[in-house]
């Protein structure tokens, strides 16, 4: 009888000890006058926000955040690990989707790259000049009131959100510093946003940007089914601003050969936070203790 108290003491200690919750962002929400509706974000602090009261922050926009913040929270943190970290702590703000066809498209169609009609649910795509200006307009002045900011301020984007922030580059306002853009579908409206994004990155641009853009071993395109389309014209694109790439953007691609349209985004997160903040890290070789950058 003594040891089943025992055991039931313990169980319920256990219970009580796993019902803590682990915390690692707060949501928002607040109303969207240019979009007319209600939007929602979440927002995760570095562990060194609390322990610096006095210190800022960059900050990191994922769009699609409510899917990937967690991710992308892990690779931050593994990024930072260790006596001598990779990257600088960084404000995290997940941008919540509500309509991806519309508010990541910089141009409308009804037609896919293949010349066939498009199905109903393009009729509300060409939103992305739209949601750029809520980015810069809206969203940012909240996050810049709420926090502790600093520059740079980046933009991650996968896929139709890969496209737009290529597209918020090319729009060259000043707004992001840097930009991860992962396997961005330039197939869509393609030539139209090929072309231009391609010349715009290619020409002279006004403020310094970062550009680091993913490429996945994707055989799939739409219109097109089983195509390397996709593949094919993004690795050109990418080539084509690489060589060229316009005064005042500092620009690499990488093509991942073993990852997929998904698979992609860990590696490409990853990756791209430590070549965008290359001379971070300390450098250990004898003689050399300064922080570079």
């Amino acid at each position: 009888m003594t040891r089943l108290i025992i055991l039931l003491l313990t169980m319920t200690t256990l219970s009580s000890a796993q019902a803590d919750m682990l915390h690692y962002a707060q949501r928002f929400t607040h109303h969207s006058a240019l979009l007319g509706e209600t939007r929602q974000y979440s927002v995760s602090l570095p562990q060194e926000y609390e322990r610096e009261p006095g210190a800022r922050f960059p900050v990191l926009y994922l769009l699609d955040g409510e899917k990937s913040l967690l991710e992308v929270v892990g690779i931050t943190r593994a990024l930072r690990a260790g006596l001598n970290p990779a990257i600088p702590p960084l404000i995290i703000v997940a941008v919540h989707n509500t309509d991806r066809m519309r508010d990541y498209t910089p141009s409308h169609t009804m037609t896919l790259p293949n010349g066939s009609p498009a199905g109903p649910g393009y009729a509300v795509t060409g939103g992305g000049p739209r949601f750029l200006r809520y980015l810069s307009e809206e969203l940012r002045p909240l996050i810049e009131e709420r926090f502790r900011t600093r520059a740079p301020a980046l933009l991650v984007g996968h896929s139709l959100g890969g496209l737009l922030a290529l597209d918020a580059l090319a729009q060259d306002g000043g707004q992001f510093q840097g930009v991860i853009a992962i396997d961005a579908s330039l197939w869509f409206d393609y030539p139209r946003n090929y072309e231009r994004i391609a010349s715009e990155l290619t020409g002279p641009l006004r403020h310094a940007s970062s550009l680091f853009m993913a490429v996945a071993n994707n055989p799939f395109t739409p219109g097109f089914g089983r195509s390397a389309f996709h593949r094919d014209r993004l690795q050109q694109f990418a080539r084509q601003v690489v060589a060229a790439p316009g005064a005042n953007l500092h620009v690499t691609s990488r093509y991942f050969e073993e990852e997929d349209h998904h698979s992609v985004y860990h590696p490409a997160v990853y990756q791209g936070l430590q070549w965008l903040f290359q001379g971070y890290r300390l450098d250990l070789a004898p003689g050399h203790f300064s922080r570079q950058g």
